[in-house]
């Protein structure tokens, strides 16, 4: 199976590429609806359709990396990934920084390069253990066709791209696998790194406690387990809790991650929570308002298509799913809509990876049919961002 899960992958990032490839000549004007294209990508000196996935959020990670949090409003990012980034680039494991640059203008060509096979390791790794913890549920067929459906899923290109989702997922799901082996010390600490790289890894605390209660409601523990059970969910929130440390000392605000997302972009709000009916009511505004024809009217449909898709799949599923994955999705589709817009919900989609196989459970062999479906889709997607049009 590792040999499957290895073609596989390949042939995903072989796909990606070529899509990529092929958008220059469908979209041959570059969008640029972001910052720093120039002094963060074009400065690789490799061709648009492999420093297209360092598109948007991938800038500043990368200016992360390089310079730390010296930017304004670029504290919204959690600092475990570009931390990683800026380790492999200044040990010289794999590619060596450029002398010739002025780090004070341009970010070294490296941080890309590093950055990019950092995100594609993660995402090889997470397969690997996807495979390992649904095999615990389902059988191999079943666990299999999870993969194909999770990479050819509209925005897997974010797997491939210098964003966090990529190591996100790979340290959930060890996480999740480690308690499912009743080793919740290391499902801890997978879940502490978590938290480290986005806030939706303090979701694993009544993640872990549920699965907690499921394996031991009905026998004791020695004082052993107790000890390295508690420690392993103390271990959880340390990730966010030393960046909030990291910020008050720096920036006297200690939530600054959340009061920066405002300014930043997206159209949230973090003043006050806007829950899912008002929100659903300024996306059926846009579509009344709005003229089809327009990039606003295309955005806000594929923010709402995604959203009203991930829903319908946790109602439908919503018996079957096991409880702790249930409050797993939930709450990563559900809290980004409380800050009042859809906006990235098809890329936070890419967190309902735990209904997947009962997708592929329900459908059989047919899921194939939606594989080509999401295919379709998404080379429409990856052509967009690669060219530097905004998509989620």
């Amino acid at each position: 199976m590792f040999t499957k899960i290895s073609i596989l992958f390949l042939a995903w990032i072989v796909g990606l590429f070529a899509v990529s490839f092929l958008a220059i000549y469908f979209l041959p004007e570059f969008g640029n609806r972001f910052p720093y294209a120039d002094q963060v990508l074009r400065v690789t000196g490799l061709p648009s359709f492999v420093w297209g996935f360092g598109n948007f959020d991938g800038v500043h990670y990368l200016r992360i990396a390089q310079n730390g949090y010296n930017a304004q409003y670029s504290q919204a990012f959690f600092p475990l990934y570009p931390l990683l980034v800026r380790f492999l680039t200044e040990v010289n494991l794999l590619i060596p920084k450029n002398p010739t640059i002025d780090s004070r203008i341009f970010v070294d060509p490296s941080y890309f390069y590093n950055g990019l096979i950092l995100s594609n390791i993660f995402l090889f790794l997470a397969l690997i253990v996807f495979y390992k913890l649904l095999k615990l549920d389902f059988s191999p067929k079943v666990a299999y066709g999870s993969l194909v459906l999770l990479l050819s899923f509209p925005t897997a290109y974010y797997f491939n791209s210098i964003y966090t989702e990529s190591l996100f997922l790979f340290l959930v799901l060890g996480s999740l696998y480690c308690a499912r082996k009743d080793n919740f010390l290391l499902a801890g600490l997978f879940g502490g790194l978590a938290s480290a790289t986005r806030i939706f890894g303090l979701l694993l605390i009544p993640v872990l406690l549920i699965e907690l209660w499921l394996k031991f409601k009905n026998k004791s523990l020695e004082m052993e387990e107790i000890s390295k059970t508690v420690i392993g969910l103390l271990l959880v929130p340390f990730g966010t809790l030393l960046y909030m440390l990291f910020l008050r000392l720096n920036f006297e605000n200690p939530l600054y991650f959340l009061t920066s997302q405002p300014l930043f972009g997206a159209e949230r709000t973090s003043g006050s929570l806007v829950f899912l009916p008002q929100v659903i009511y300024r996306y059926l505004k846009i579509f009344m308002t709005v003229p089809p024809t327009t990039q606003l009217f295309f955005n806000a449909l594929l923010e709402f298509s995604f959203t009203v898709l991930v829903f319908a799949c946790l109602l439908l599923f919503i018996k079957k799913i096991r409880p702790s994955y249930l409050v797993f999705a939930l709450g990563c589709l559900i809290i980004p809509t409380l800050t009042g817009t859809f906006s990235s919900m098809p890329r936070y989609s890419l967190m309902g990876f735990l209904l997947l196989p009962l997708i592929v459970q329900a459908l059989g062999n047919y899921y194939k049919v939606l594989v080509v479906f999401f295919v379709a889709i998404g080379i429409i997607l990856v052509s967009l961002f690669t060219r530097g049009y905004w998509v989620a």
